[in-house]
């Protein structure tokens, strides 16, 4: 069998059996089109080896205009390849074992908001936002006025738990337990978690939200949790869009994106001395190593409000 068949065969693999999502199996086949391109289409798997990708790997490295954190989801997802085909025993031997190959990144803290970015944020009520429109008579509401309504409400769920965009727009209603205050969650690898909101008032204005999209669009709409202007199930694009405008309405500084208060969320359980154990679960990380990242923002702030506090001012003006 050449390369570029058992490439597909192996996408299929993860597409049937692993149950991968649309938006990894685009990715696999993208970075396998590149290691392709290196190593030619018609070579034969007999003669894979260690060098094919340690060749592709020093010829993405010297490349300037790719990252190396693009770099090394290549040679993940080239190490998944080889794993299924020697379990497939489609080669002979593991090339993995064999190769030396390491590839360093800068070390990079995730982008979260402060805590007064947050306020400005969730500053305005997503009661205040439909102001005295009747949930009857909802289609009073403009475009507009619809897409903040949902910005405000994607926002607040967010940044509560810590879903991915991609998790939140799967929601469904039958996915959240109003008595339990937890939403079931399908993450990666279609691993099942339930997140939890600390109070009432989220599902509360959840179940208000529903109301004015029953008024508005009719009670044959969709069943996920979040709506577009139209009654459609909100995609991520949609939410990524709606909560750029909205942080920039609020006037924060920065570029809000869903991923940022995904990273929000956790700094803020941490500082506030929850257990990163629980943090992972939260997260829907697969491994510990993935939520420790956090902890250096959660150190960060400490240092800033340790500088801030200026204890040896305090100490040293009473000699």
């Amino acid at each position: 069998m050449d390369l570029l068949n058992s490439c597909e065969f192996f996408l299929q693999h993860c597409e049937t059996e692993k149950k991968l999502s649309i938006l990894t199996i685009r990715a696999y086949r993208n970075d396998l089109n590149c290691f392709v391109k290196v190593t030619g289409e018609n070579a034969e798997l007999k003669n894979f080896s260690e060098t094919w990708i340690e060749d592709a790997a020093q010829l993405w490295l010297s490349d300037p205009d790719l990252k190396a954190t693009t770099v090394k989801r290549r040679i993940a997802c080239l190490k998944s390849y080889v794993r299924w085909l020697f379990r497939r025993k489609l080669i002979t031997f593991n090339p993995l074992e064999r190769l030396h190959l390491q590839i360093r990144l800068p070390k990079r803290l995730p982008r979260n908001l402060q805590t007064d970015e947050i306020k400005k944020l969730l500053v305005i009520k997503p009661e205040n936002i439909v102001g005295k429109t009747n949930k009857k008579n909802s289609s009073a509401l403009t475009r507009l006025e619809w897409d903040k309504f949902t910005a405000r409400l994607a926002i607040e769920v967010l940044t509560l738990t810590g879903v991915r965009v991609s998790e939140l727009v799967k929601i469904k209603l039958l996915d959240i337990d109003q008595a339990l205050q937890q939403i079931r969650i399908l993450g990666k690898g279609n691993r099942e978690r339930l997140v939890s909101f600390p109070d009432t008032v989220t599902t509360a204005r959840l179940n208000i939200y529903r109301d004015y999209a029953y008024s508005r669009f009719g009670f044959e709409i969709a069943k996920s949790l979040f709506l577009n202007g139209l009654g459609r199930p909100a995609n991520e694009q949609y939410i990524r869009r709606i909560v750029r405008t909205f942080a920039k309405d609020a006037q924060l500084d920065r570029r809000v994106t869903p991923h940022m208060l995904r990273h929000t969320a956790a700094t803020q359980l941490l500082e506030a001395g929850v257990d990163i154990r629980y943090v992972q679960k939260v997260l829907g990380h697969g491994s510990i190593t993935t939520t420790e990242i956090y902890t250096h923002v959660a150190d960060h702030a400490l240092r800033t409000e340790i500088s801030r506090a200026n204890i040896r001012k305090r100490l040293e003006i009473y000699r």
